[in-house]
Formats: C-alpha cells, structure tokens, sequence
C-alpha cells in the first residue's frame, strides 16, 4: 500500500515564493511591527515622516510586495542621496529579485557616499554575494533530518481481515543544486540537481494485507537546459531536462526510470504563475514493478491573491505500458495503466520576525484515480487490472529560525481504496496518519 506523503509539496506549488518572499532590508527593528495595511495607511498620511516609509518598506518587503518597497525606497533616496540605510535596503532588494546588476550600482555608490565606513561590514557581505552571483554560477545545499510517527490500517473487507500498526521512525534527505547562467539575452541557465532520500516507513509490501515495517530509500538526478523565450512571452521560460530516478518499495520492488521532460512556465502577472510540462520515461531496468514505459504531463498554478497568501492547483496525468508477470483472464500479457490527480492548496504567512525570519503554514489536498495492474491478483498466478482511488490531506509549518535553517513540524491523512478487482478477495482499504517534524539547513 503507497504510504501518505505526510510531508510532500503538491507538485508545482512553489507557493513559499509567493507567500512567503521575505528578506531583512536593515531598517529599525520597530518597522516591522505595524501590519501591510496600517503601514500603507500611515505611509500616505504622512508622506514626509521617514518613520513611516522605514515601516512600510520593512512591511511591503517582508510580505514579497517587492515594487511597492522599491518605489518608496527611490523616493527615499530622491529626497536624500547620501542615506545609505535606504541605499543598501535597496541593493538587497534588486539583489533578491535578481536584478544583480541594479544592486551593484547602488552598492558601488554606497562605497563612495560619506559615511560609508560605518556599514563596512554590510557593504562587503552585499558586494561578495553580488559579485558570486554575477559570476553566473549559483550553488545550493539543504540537509534536513527528523522524525516522524506513522499509523496505518489495512483492511480487505471481503475476508473481514484487518492489520493496523504504529511507531516511530526517521527520515534525511539531501538536496543539492548547481545552475550556471548563461551570458545571453535571454538568460538562459543550465541547471544540475538531484536528491537523496531516506525514511523508515510501513507499508503492505506483498499485499497480504499485514503491515510490514521497511527501510525506503530514494535518489534522483536530473540535469535540464532552461531557456528564456522572451520574443514570444517576456518572463515566458522553456525547460529541456533528462533525469535518472531510483525507489524501493519493499518486498524486492525497486523502481529504476530514466527519462526526458519539457516544461514551459511563464508568470502572467508579478503575483503569478503557471506551467506546464510533459515526459517520457523508461522503467526497463525496474524489479518488481513490471511497467516499461510512461507517458506523464500536468498543468500548474500560483497565484497570491492577498499579502502573505498565496493559493495552488495542479492536475497530473500518466499513462504507462508494461507486460505482466502472467496471463491476464482474457488472454495476454500486455497491460496498460491510466491516472490522474488533481490537488490545491494554501499557504500562509503566519508571522515576520522583526529581523526578516518568516514563519509559514501551507494546507492542502489532492485526489487521485488510476487504472493499475494489481499486485496483489499476481500471487494467484494470474494478472488482473483494479481501481485505485486515493486522498490526501496535509498540514505543514515552516519556522526560520535563522538565516540558513528552518524548523518545520506538519501532519498528514491519507486514505486508498483497491476496488474493481478480479477476485473480490483482493480488495483492499488502508488509512494512514503522520505526524513529523525536522531541521533542515541550507548552504548557498
């Protein structure tokens, strides 16, 4: 039985981007206090007053309304050339949404404006981070690590047989990546990344409908070419990637898939997203898992639709080929599976810190159908096709409790059904429940 992705994103929603876009603009720790709206509202009625535009900077950054703190910011400036308070916030914002060349300008005019000396240190952290970035490579490593508690059932009605077991196991995972930028007008990058994955998991691993505690481990690798195609749409982006992807699920079934995916994305707004994509993969080197080939493609949005809250959907379709260990009751050994998902969620931010550290929490579910080929008939020594229907809830927190390190705690549901079977013994229904939490910290 597939174990409920407690921690997992829904695929595409990158929605702490949009939610929870929050960097420290080195303003007085008191401008982060007032809310977005009270901010806004003292920055017009006071248009001079310096206390309130430092407040509505520090309020419109932290919640990612990244164009309104730059107006202001210039506004600053217009007023007063030489506040570098109001030009460093601003070489960090360019900086933050990658205009690096913008935040070099204002870095260099920091360094010959009096008084410079004084924010030396700022100065120099800023300028070597500006100077890394436009060397055109990016770099980046997230370790996490944790525990999490875990609760299944099993049920096969049909024998009035029922499994449940609980307990507690860890989890790690790295992540790495590696983006080169390309020095052409379209900003293209090649782009390497991968992760290692490790849980303790339980699961249904020989459909016998009794619970079987494992280790699970996974490993992906992926190198992509992405494009700019800004003559076509301005932030319009083509993604060309070859991947290699390995999983265990038990009982001798290992997943082996090497592939090719496109993916086009493009924001028709400042506070919006959507995408698109499509891959081949191949599964001739799996064991256990008796698919060959797959077809997969999707559609996916984000879009933030209040300060600090962002929503997502995603729908997902896969159709794989493969030949069955046995006969099928028809005739044959040739099968094919069809499925689909479809997924929202929310994210929310909680709280900013008054030094940028933000504080999320993201909600959500997902459905799915498919059309399989089901394990659990292959032990009668014939192959048969079932339906399976599954449902997925979860909530996650996400604390920054420093600068390259986050404590995320989250709960998860999920319920399966196995119906449509051959033989009505072979219907099966689990429900999982799991709670985890975890470290992780982030190299860049």
């Amino acid at each position: 039985m597939r174990r409920s992705g407690g921690y997992c994103r829904l695929p595409g929603c990158g929605l702490f981007a949009l939610a929870a876009a929050v960097m420290p603009v080195s303003l007085p720790a008191e401008a982060g206090s007032a809310s977005y709206e009270d901010a806004f509202e003292r920055r017009v009625s006071n248009a001079g007053d310096r206390d309130a535009l430092d407040a509505f900077v520090a309020e419109a950054a932290g919640r990612g309304q990244y164009d309104q703190a730059l107006s202001t910011l210039e506004e600053v400036l217009l007023r007063d050339p030489d506040d570098l308070r109001a030009r460093l916030a601003l070489a960090r914002i360019y900086f933050q949404i990658g205009s690096f060349d913008m935040a070099a300008a204002h870095v260099e005019q920091a360094e010959l404006t009096a008084g410079a000396e004084q924010f030396a240190r700022q100065i120099a952290e800023l300028r070597g981070r500006i100077e890394r970035a436009l060397a055109g490579y990016e770099v980046g490593l997230a370790i996490t690590s944790g525990v999490e508690y875990n609760s299944q059932t099993v049920t096969m009605p049909a024998l009035a047989s029922k499994d449940g077991a609980s307990g507690f196991g860890p989890y790690a995972m790295i992540e790495g990546h590696l983006i080169r930028h390309l020095d052409t007008a379209s900003r293209d990058e090649l782009r390497f990344g991968g992760f290692a994955k490790y849980n303790r998991v339980l699961g249904d691993t020989d459909y016998d409908g009794v619970l079987d505690e494992f280790d699970q481990y996974a490993l992906r690798a992926e190198a992509t070419y992405s494009k700019g195609l800004p003559d076509i749409i301005d932030t319009l982006r083509l993604d060309l990637s070859v991947y290699g992807q390995a999983k265990n699920y038990g009982d001798e079934r290992d997943l082996r898939e090497y592939g090719t995916e496109a993916r086009l994305s493009f924001q028709p707004t400042v506070e919006s997203r959507l995408g698109v994509h499509a891959g081949y993969g191949w599964l001739g080197k799996s064991n256990g898992i008796y698919g060959e080939r797959r077809v997969n493609y999707g559609l996916n949005g984000e879009i933030r639709v209040a300060p600090g809250v962002a929503i997502g959907a995603h729908v997902t379709g896969y159709t794989e080929w493969g030949t069955a260990p046995y006969m099928f009751v028809g005739g044959g050994q040739d099968y094919t599976e069809n499925g689909y998902e479809v997924g929202a969620s929310v994210a929310h931010l909680l709280h900013v810190f008054d030094d940028g550290r933000s504080w999320v929490q993201e909600a959500g579910g997902s459905y799915s159908h498919a059309r399989i080929l089901d394990h659990g008939a292959l032990t009668g020594f014939f192959a048969a096709m079932a339906n399976q229907d599954r449902w997925d809830i979860f909530w996650n927190h996400t604390v920054q409790i420093a600068t390259h390190a986050d404590f995320s705690f989250g709960v998860s549901y999920g319920h399966e059904e196995i119906s449509d079977t051959v033989a009505p013994i072979d219907g099966r229904v689990g429900d999982s429940w799991s709670v985890r939490t975890g470290l992780t910290f982030r190299f860049n």
